[in-house]
């Protein structure tokens, strides 16, 4: 009954959107909506397609992850609270991608049970949970409100873009867990926004500065921007909490020309009160083919005496037993680095990983491997040559067109 009801209303065009919603919903027992399987993609606060890019403190709790592109830079000072961890073009960060594509295409088919409407503004709106079917763009540039039980479902299927105002926000009584956003190309956050649920976009995701999402940010082919803002995951099932030590690495830039130069950034976090101490040497190994530079340029935030050790040539970077990882909290960990220039003479993709209890301090392990790529491409060269180099191959050319006349002769 509920269901010929939905579908006979969605063929009325001329009425409001309030009235439809009003009419459209006597009881919770129209809502059909159904959380998708994030597989994989669960663990993640931030996944991205091309890059993720960050200015300023960003947070984000659960994991980091980038597949196929390479670049993630502004991390630090962003940082990815232990255990969470970052995969960069690694198996887990596919496996993400290819498990956020199915959730996607999961939402995708969902039967509507309110619309489809044209573009709207969520502002204002109280919506019971259900299938909310878009046929263009959406905004909220006020407060949404959602009420249910922490069992029930919201799912919003957007044709084109997800946009919000400065300071909007969604609230309610339903659960962060349970509300989707399928973007049918790209969402943005404007500044001072409080979101809430999965969004998964199959282009781009931007959040301008300061704000506030409990979920997931999930961009299935192109970029990830971020701005001081505070990215949580771990109010959801399947996310372990926050806390204890880890770290995370990026190579920047990446990608490199053939004998280029990177700098490979390793963070640690810690969100203890109080500082960890190394048990332990932290060593990083290279993958084959990657060497340390010329010119190591090694060197470390992290307190305490002992000096990190790198050799040019080398396929390992180590910080020595003392060093400290500097105390704080789940809100503001605390962090240090250990940076050191890398290089590679062949084209390719390499891996650089880091297994599970390579750090070992008095505050714990790291519970969570960390992968990152760098890649090395073969580069052209945009010297502009020497006059020495111009009269050889002026020479050569000389020799090849009197090396033709002599072979028409």
């Amino acid at each position: 009954m509920n269901r010929m009801k939905s579908k006979y209303l969605s063929v009325l065009p001329t009425m409001g959107f309030a009235a439809l919603l009003l009419l459209a919903q006597p009881d919770s027992a129209l809502a059909i909506a159904t959380a998708p399987p994030l597989g994989t993609a669960q663990t993640f606060g931030v996944l991205a397609g091309s890059t993720v890019t960050n200015t300023g403190n960003t947070i984000i709790r659960g994991d980091l992850g980038l597949s196929p592109g390479t670049a993630v830079t502004g991390f630090p000072p962003g940082i990815v609270v232990p255990p969470g961890t970052t995969h960069v073009t690694d198996a887990v960060a596919l496996g993400a991608q290819n498990d956020a594509t199915t959730a996607y295409n999961n939402l995708a088919g969902q039967p509507c049970d309110f619309g489809p409407f044209g573009p709207t503004d969520l502002a204002g709106q109280n919506l019971v949970p259900g299938v909310y079917c878009y046929s263009s763009s959406v905004q909220n540039t006020g407060t949404l409100t959602l009420n249910g039980l922490s069992t029930d479902v919201w799912v919003f299927r957007i044709g084109s873009t997800l946009t919000t105002g400065p300071g909007s926000s969604v609230v309610g009584t339903g659960s962060t867990c349970n509300i989707f956003w399928q973007v049918g190309s790209s969402a943005t956050l404007d500044t001072t926004t409080t979101f809430e649920g999965t969004i998964i976009a199959l282009q781009s995701i931007s959040m301008n500065n300061g704000v506030t999402l409990k979920g997931r940010a999930l961009a299935r082919n192109a970029a990830v921007t971020l701005i001081n803002d505070s990215i949580d995951a771990t109010v959801c099932a399947g996310v372990p909490p926050a806390g204890g030590v880890g770290l995370f690495k990026v190579f920047s830039p990446s990608p490199i020309g053939l004998g280029g130069v990177s700098t490979l950034t390793i963070t640690f976090a810690n969100t203890n009160s109080a500082a960890a101490t190394l048990t332990a040497p932290f060593t990083d190994n290279l993958p084959v083919g990657v060497v340390i530079a010329g010119t190591p340029n090694v060197a470390t935030t992290c307190g305490g005496a002992g000096v990190p050790t790198a050799i040019p040539g080398g396929s390992a970077v180590t910080l020595p037993t003392g060093r400290t990882i500097p105390g704080g909290s789940v809100t503001v960990p605390g962090f240090c680095t250990l940076t050191v220039n890398v290089t590679a003479p062949v084209a390719g993709n390499y891996l650089n990983t880091v297994p599970v209890n390579a750090l070992q301090t008095d505050r714990g392990n790291n519970t969570a491997a960390s992968a990152a790529v760098i890649a090395v491409i073969l580069a052209p060269s945009t010297a502009i040559p020497t006059l020495s180099q111009w009269g050889l191959i002026m020479l050569a050319g000389l020799l090849t067109l009197v090396g033709f006349l002599t072979f028409r002769k």
